[in-house]
């Protein structure tokens, strides 16, 4: 009986759809736009993500030590860094190091080499590179680095110059979610407003069979089913529609996307590759996002008629 109801609901459903089919098309068109506009802000918060993780690669803080300070004195300072839950990794560069790099970096220059050899003592300090987890976490870290704890080693300790990059960055980061859960809103707020006048209208259509089916005793699921029914099918094709759209941008513009954020940069990342390795993830935002919309509205649009 249940699958005889349902039957006879799905062919109601597909006859409202054909009876409106231009209503249908307009409003699978404006879902397939809002679904490719709530892909586009996942995208874009994706390869935010990355651009900024691999900023945040190349902020770090940099700790100079004291010459008197002994090799020993240096790893247990940095072990202890190490153990901190803000700080991501740690990279020490010892004095001898240190030299041997300045050598290389300057291995045309005959002077700098003469200059090297006449010393008796190295004048390039041992130092230490930290990376944080998150870029509010070096302010922190900033501030353990000049207390007492370690004023007897540390030299100097260079923040300020990364300080107001960071700052930035984390403005930015703000600035990226906030907009997306406006738009996001903003966009929702309109496909519940159209499915809900779309549903009406349809409701309008076929207010006289309504009408009789009450009157003879039909279910509430057997009047509600077919627009609710119908909705998902607009659903479901919307998200046909937006999934191949967004695939097929991605495939073309990946090369140009990658090419002018991460040229030149240590940093193995492809927004097309990346859609593809989660494409269970990406089209189920899109399903989830167009069936309890469409749903929703549909629901409230015909609960409202029925009253």
């Amino acid at each position: 009986m249940i699958g005889i109801s349902f039957a006879r609901v799905l062919r109601n459903a597909l006859r409202n759809f054909r009876r409106n089919v231009w209503l249908s098309i307009a409003t699978t068109v404006i879902m397939t736009l809002t679904l490719l506009t709530i892909s586009f802000l996942y995208a874009v918060n994706v390869l935010g993500v990355h651009v900024l993780s691999t900023i945040e690669q190349k902020v770090d803080i940099a700790v100079i030590f004291k010459d008197k300070t002994t090799p020993a004195q240096i790893q247990t300072i940095k072990k202890d860094i190490e153990l901190r839950s803000d700080v991501e990794s740690t990279r020490l560069i010892t004095a001898d190091q240190a030299r041997e790099d300045f050598r290389r970096r300057h291995a045309d220059d005959p002077y700098i080499e003469e200059a090297l050899r006449e010393l008796e003592v190295n004048p390039l300090p041992s130092s230490m590179f930290i990376i944080a987890k998150d870029p509010r976490f070096y302010e922190t870290i900033n501030s353990s680095l000049q207390s007492e704890k370690y004023a007897a080693f540390i030299d100097k300790v260079n923040f300020q110059n990364s300080k107001a990059v960071i700052e930035k960055m984390i403005r930015i980061m703000d600035v990226v979610k906030n907009a997306g859960l406006i738009i996001t809103a903003t966009f929702s707020l309109l496909v519940i407003l159209i499915m809900f006048n779309t549903i009406r209208l349809a409701i309008y259509s076929f207010r006289e069979e309504i009408d009789i089916m009450r009157l003879v005793g039909a279910s509430r699921w057997y009047i509600q089913g077919p627009f609710l029914v119908e909705s998902v099918l607009v659903a479901v094709m919307s998200v046909i529609l937006s999934t191949s759209i967004l695939y097929f941008s991605l495939h073309t513009m990946a090369p140009q996307i990658n090419q002018f954020f991460f040229a030149g940069q240590n940093a193995n990342f492809d927004i097309y590759q990346y859609f593809v390795d989660h494409w269970l993830q990406a089209i189920g935002i899109q399903f989830g996002a167009a069936v309890l919309l469409a749903v929703v509205s549909s629901y409230i649009a015909v609960r409202r008629y029925l009253r």
